[in-house]
């Protein structure tokens, strides 16, 4: 699915900030998947959301396009400004080849060039002030059609086309005929054509082979609007994007850097956080054997010691024990079939040469 969206909703942006989400939660049942996730992208911005399977990126991008409602907080578009979404799987449908569907992106263009050959035909029956009236609008629509790029927009889609891995022997291939993957790329171009404010891709790089990742990396790059990308294609994330949004039980931090500084800064993060629990778990353990002695002794100010002891120990606010990365791979084969443990068997075997027996 590739969704267009345009929020009329504003604040007084600072910064140049296009997109944000402020204090979102969502829960199915009783089950949190994110709890007062807050964050923003700027205008131009290239940015990553990034998290486990099952954390809760794909629910935070159906909130942001508006395709689920959040239980709490709200998404914020700045005023104007359009928002373009393409999902992982596609359902094109029509009759339309592949060039067709994508040319569609430029449907404005192809307008306006028709506005103008037409008016170029008004031409011959009009004069006096309706001619001077005509060519005016004339002179401003040539003008916008070629700041937007209008006589060179056929090549941009052919060029977008053969960056994506299309041959022009594929121009003609009708979508009704491609594969999820083939139209899964033809969305993409149209997406990229359309030129939103800002771009939400998932996983983008799934059909593309080295050469067309290599050309998207490039596009995305010189992309004149915003861009948030979710992709588990770290190499691709490290080349284009300068901030890091992270869905991590529940909770959404901001690193700023490309993949590589963000996974560094995370080891770095986990690292303390276990270091914190485990010094903590030990002045736990410490202050309960302290508590335990004192009560031993069996007196009245000792025993009034340790249940001042207890008090202050109940106010700590316990630190959770991070989680533990599962960064290993595990993996069993089972043969389909299962052979015997000897490779070769010899019974009775016998050789003779004329005249001789060799052996028996």
């Amino acid at each position: 699915m590739v969704c267009y969206v345009k929020i009329q909703k504003y604040v007084i942006w600072r910064n140049h900030m296009i997109l944000a989400c402020q204090n979102i939660s969502k829960a199915f049942g009783t089950t949190e998947i994110i709890k007062n996730a807050s964050f923003h992208i700027e205008e131009r911005e290239k940015a990553a959301l990034v998290g486990i399977n099952g954390a809760g990126k794909s629910t935070l991008l159906k909130i942001i396009i508006g395709e689920m409602r959040a239980d709490e907080g709200e998404v914020i578009l700045s005023k104007g400004k359009t928002m373009g979404y393409l999902a992982q799987h596609q359902d094109l449908t029509g009759h339309l080849s592949i060039y067709q569907e994508v040319l569609t992106a430029k449907q404005n263009l192809i307008d306006m060039e028709e506005r103008l050959r037409q008016m170029e035909s008004d031409m011959n029956t009009k004069s006096g002030a309706e001619l001077d009236e005509l060519l005016s609008t004339y002179t401003r629509l040539s003008h916008t059609f070629e700041l937007e790029n209008g006589y060179a927009y056929r090549s941009e889609v052919v060029g977008v086309l053969k960056g994506l891995g299309f041959s022009e022997s594929d121009f003609e291939k009708q979508v009704d005929s491609l594969s999820g993957g083939q139209k899964t790329r033809v969305a993409l171009g149209k997406l990229l054509l359309t030129k939103p404010d800002i771009i939400l891709l998932d996983e983008p790089t799934n059909h593309l082979d080295m050469d067309s990742i290599s050309w998207l990396e490039t596009y995305l790059l010189n992309y004149s609007g915003a861009i948030l990308i979710v992709s588990h294609d770290r190499y691709f994330l490290d080349r284009v994007v300068t901030k890091v949004v992270e869905v991590d039980n529940k909770k959404v931090t901001t690193f700023e850097g490309n993949y590589t500084a963000y996974s560094q800064k995370k080891a770095m993060l986990r690292e303390a956080a276990y270091h914190a629990w485990v010094n903590q778990q030990q002045e736990i353990h410490h202050q309960e054997e302290v508590i335990a002695k004192l009560k031993s002794f069996n007196r009245e100010k000792s025993i009034k010691r340790a249940e001042s002891r207890e008090k202050m120990l109940d106010k700590v606010q316990r630190i959770d024990k991070p989680q533990e990365i599962q960064n290993q791979m595990r993996i069993s084969l089972e043969p389909r079939f299962v052979s015997g443990n000897d490779v070769l068997t010899v019974e009775s075997l016998s050789k003779s040469f004329p005249r001789t027996d060799t052996f028996q």
